[in-house]
């Protein structure tokens, strides 16, 4: 279990983002960006991403998760200290690339090695334990977003010094949050696994194969279509909340302790996953989660009032978040150990390809209006969750070799 707890303790704290609730008057006021090139260093980063979550995944399968996790770390420190420090667009943009990396990095890595440790201390056992585990690690990280957010926002605006030097500021703590969450992961013990030490074929094969992998097994193909695609349309919550707030007069001010708030739900509902899904059932719970945000966002758009923007946000964001952890451990049960890393950079990919080609469309619709941008990703994420509604294939995988049940 100390190993589980130095991964609970690195998940809390890469997601203390003290940025998290100034974000855009960071651009604004500190910067002087407008919302054009805002999107465009975001544009950069979702390329990055794009590029990079596959040569990233075979880095951890092939020398370690852990090292990949504290060479992540690094990374991400660097970027968010750059973005402290500098105003140039240019040198953002090198920000952008150096975060890209480090997220790349940590990402499918960290899931990856959680599961093997869980495994190994026997705390994944038949009947959904690796699904608390995962649960638990997701809600130390929103944990870490709860305490993040309000901070960074009462630093910003308490007037400590001044607020130009508070804005940045703010990112160079959550660049020193993420050198100590490089720092934890050391503790940890990793054995690599026989196939990751005899891998030995190409590397881009090897990224190829794994790759595809997520297509030729059935039901990861299935956790993983809709991992991605409603994970990618409940992600412009996020950026629509601050909008939906301001539409109904809510002070900004506040705006960063609705950002705890929503963060306090989703831990809440994670630390409820195993009763929810006692009660519900796997398959029940998944389409639920995938419909009620479709239902919450087609709310919004239609239904003024704070009452209601302030449940569609908790309930789109929350559910966003409890659902991710479930299909993580779901499909880690379909992936050998030679290519889990990989596998699961490719589904995240999957995530970032359907973001970045969603952002033209939804940014240029927000524009005209938001009510109308709402609807569409409600109606959408509706439609989504009914066409890719996972049902067979639900429990653990059949008791056997990881590398057998991935080729079934």
């Amino acid at each position: 279990m100390r190993d589980i707890r130095a991964l609970y303790a690195f998940s809390f704290l890469k997601s203390l983002q003290f940025f998290g609730a100034v974000a855009v008057p960071f651009y604004a006021h500190r910067l002087g960006m407008g919302y054009a090139q805002m999107f465009t260093l975001e544009m950069i980063f979702s390329a990055a991403m794009m590029a990079l979550e596959i040569p990233t995944g075979i880095v951890a399968d092939r020398w370690g998760r852990k090292a990949s996790l504290v060479l992540g770390s690094g990374f991400l420190a660097a970027g968010f200290l750059m973005f402290g420090i500098f105003r140039s667009f240019a040198l953002l943009a090198v920000g952008e690339l150096v975060c890209a990396a480090g997220m790349t990095l940590v990402s499918g890595a960290d899931k990856a090695l959680l599961y093997e440790v869980a495994k190994r201390d026997g705390a994944a056992l038949p009947g959904g334990d690796a699904a608390t585990v995962f649960s638990r690690y997701e809600a130390a990280g929103t944990a870490g977003l709860f305490v993040s957010f309000p901070l960074g926002s009462l630093f910003a605006g308490g007037g400590l010094v001044p607020y130009d030097a508070a804005l940045g500021l703010v990112f160079v703590f959550t660049a020193a949050a993420l050198a100590l969450s490089g720092l934890a992961v050391l503790s940890v013990a990793e054995t690599l696994s026989a196939e990751s030490k005899s891998a030995r074929k190409p590397f881009l094969r090897q990224g190829a194969e794994g790759f595809l992998r997520i297509f030729r097994t059935p039901q990861l193909r299935s956790f993983g279509l809709n991992y991605a695609v409603i994970s990618a349309l409940t992600f412009f919550m996020f950026w629509f909340y601050q909008s939906l707030l301001a539409r109904e007069g809510f002070p900004v001010a506040w705006h960063g302790f609705v950002g705890a708030g929503f963060n306090l739900f989703a831990t809440l509902l994670l630390r409820a996953t195993p009763a929810v899904r006692g009660r519900l059932g796997t398959g029940r719970t998944l389409l639920l989660s995938s419909l009620i945000p479709g239902v919450l966002y087609c709310a919004a758009g239609l239904a003024p009032g704070l009452a209601v923007a302030l449940i569609a946000i908790f309930g789109v964001t929350g559910l966003k978040l409890f659902r991710a952890p479930l299909l993580s451990a779901l499909m880690n049960e379909w992936i050998d150990d030679g290519n889990r890393a990989t596998v699961l950079s490719g589904i995240s990919m999957l995530e970032r390809v359907l973001i970045a080609a969603l952002y033209p469309a939804v940014g240029a619709l927000a524009d005209l209006s938001l009510s109308a941008t709402l609807v569409g990703l409600g109606c959408l994420t509706m439609i989504c969750s009914l066409a890719l509604r996972v049902g067979a294939g639900t429990e653990p995988a059949p008791a056997g070799p990881a590398s057998d049940a991935a080729t079934r």
